[in-house]
């Protein structure tokens, strides 16, 4: 295991099971409106939770937290 994957699973035990759902529809490329339709929660809920995961991860953007959420990419070559 490299320090990337050990680094990001300590890191995602930070988040609450709440902000994992979100985490988890974002990186299937969900947009905040779908997110709130599929978990019956409102559009600034999502926000919310994607912020404080944002927030605890030390990310410092939209892009960022999608990359997070995808994962780790093999190295080309």
């Amino acid at each position: 295991m490299n320090t990337y994957s050990r680094c990001g699973k300590r890191r995602r035990q930070l988040i609450t099971p709440a902000e994992r759902r979100v985490l988890e529809l974002v990186a299937s490329g969900y947009t905040n409106r779908q997110i709130a339709s599929v978990l019956d929660i409102s559009v600034s809920t999502v926000s919310l939770h994607r912020s404080k995961v944002m927030r605890k991860l030390g990310l410092r953007n939209p892009a960022e937290l999608r990359r997070f959420a995808r994962g780790p990419r093999p190295l080309p070559g």
